[in-house]
């Protein structure tokens, strides 16, 4: 059976502070963004003082790690909780600790000038890990760079602007990479280690003969499959650097579907402003216009988490393969898609493990993950 175990911590110096046994607990990571966790717990339970749980999970001051099997699984702030006085239960809402610079304003002027985007990424963690009392959380940041692609920033305290700003507008461009914060348990000493880690262009096991396979049936409990006109196109053009006369374009198109396969013209504009260099503008372009070939298809997945390949054998960038057999495709199809985030259920009593994976196109919170590009 499958054992989860939930570490609250200080967020000032690691500290820990209590293990809490959590019900109705769900726990998503997403590349590039801060993932949620939400989790309850009663007071006036035995064998633990209302006291020292109220202190454990104070919001703001708090973390907690949720381990599987021994294993981090997910890590994060807690964020808000709410307690409901009739029941004597109390809910937490928790945030990834890529939530933490979205509260941290520049304090001073920022300047860099043609500094490598990883390079520049890195410096401006560590600028606000050391900008201000109370804003280093322990977060070990890596030697930056080795991307090729150099960026300038230019912003003055007086813009009132959060790092996180300054940090997803590189991030999240069409030549960006991939980021998270990443926790790890020492075997000897049981410590646990945060870690940024910045993936250019991508974090994850790329696509190989070795790539993970999600089978229908199998591993995958439920599927959709989603086709829709949405964002597709035959002709995609690409908006670049520039205004008016001077604004780079592109396009790509495919003509074929339209003399020969009978389809109507469909047109998408795709705005990539910050991309000021033409060959790298058609390049992007192009790869939109595969991925909005009508009809887009789509598919969310339901795993179970504990039939092969069992969770946390895969983690965040890793790309897979769905293979489905069934009436909807008799012939049996394989799909290469890439894992930008999880949702995952633990079991209860009544239930099995759980995991919903977050596939390129998906919408969170009314917005398409940036990494999934």
């Amino acid at each position: 059976m499958t054992n989860y175990r939930y570490t609250f911590l200080s967020l000032r110096n690691d500290e820990v502070i209590d293990e809490i046994d959590l019900s109705g607990v769900y726990a998503q990571r997403l590349l590039n963004t801060a993932g949620a966790f939400t989790g309850t717990f009663y007071l006036d339970s035995t064998g633990k003082s209302n006291e020292d749980l109220v202190n454990a999970t104070i919001p703001g001051k708090t973390w907690v790690v949720m381990e599987r099997d021994d294993v981090p699984v997910w890590w994060g702030v807690v964020w808000s909780r709410t307690y409901q006085s009739q029941a004597k239960v109390v809910t937490m809402f928790c945030q990834g600790f890529e939530a933490f610079p979205g509260s941290q304003k520049l304090l001073t002027d920022y300047v860099a000038t043609d500094v490598d985007q990883v390079q520049l990424f890195t410096d401006l963690w560590n600028h606000m890990q050391s900008s201000a009392v109370g804003r280093n959380l322990g977060i070990s940041i890596p030697s930056g760079g080795g991307s090729s692609v150099t960026k300038s920033v230019n912003v003055l305290s007086t813009d009132d602007k959060y790092y996180i700003d300054i940090m997803s507008a590189l991030s999240d461009a069409a030549d960006g990479f991939d980021w998270t914060v990443r926790v790890t348990k020492d075997p000897v000493s049981g410590k646990f280690n945060k870690d940024l880690v910045v993936g250019y262009p991508i974090i994850g096991a790329t696509v190989s003969p070795d790539s993970l396979a999600f089978e229908y049936p199998g591993a995958i409990l439920n599927y959709f499959k989603t086709e829709s006109m949405k964002d597709a196109a035959t002709h995609t053009f690409g908006l670049g650097a520039g205004e008016g006369q001077t604004q780079l374009r592109a396009v790509y198109g495919f003509d074929d579907l339209v003399t020969y396969s009978q389809w109507p013209r469909w047109d998408e504009i795709v705005s990539m402003k910050d991309v000021d260099d033409q060959t790298q503008l058609q390049g992007l372009t192009q790869q939109e216009a595969i991925r909005r070939k009508p009809p887009m298809i789509h598919y969310t997945v339901t795993l179970k988490g504990n039939v092969e390949p069992i969770f946390g054998s895969y983690g965040l960038g890793d790309n897979g393969i769905l293979a489905i057999k069934d009436p909807m495709h008799p012939a049996g199809i394989q799909i290469g898609t890439r894992i930008v985030g999880w949702e995952l259920h633990p079991a209860s009593s009544q239930q099995t493990e759980e995991v919903n994976l977050i596939l390129p196109g998906d919408e969170i919170n009314g917005q398409v993950p940036t990494a999934a590009q």
